[in-house]
């Protein structure tokens, strides 16, 4: 069984290039050391955020937290 997960970075205009792609390398990080694969990104047309999207496999009878 599949399980999915999002993580939301904000772009805006007054972040700097080298925060924004800090916190995404940030979190991607952590979410593969907890065992989660990048599946896609996405950045929303207004440039507010971009959606991480993260996919692991787990035991169909194994419960997991809902947040990371």
């Amino acid at each position: 069984m599949k399980e999915s997960a999002e993580k939301l970075v904000e772009v805006g205009f007054r972040r700097t290039p080298a925060a924004i792609c800090d916190e995404i390398e940030q979190s991607s990080a952590a979410m593969i050391r907890a065992g989660w694969k990048l599946a896609d990104a996405v950045m929303e047309e207004g440039l507010g955020f971009i959606h991480l999207f993260f996919e692991r496999e787990t035991n169909s009878g194994e419960q997991t937290p809902d947040s990371l």
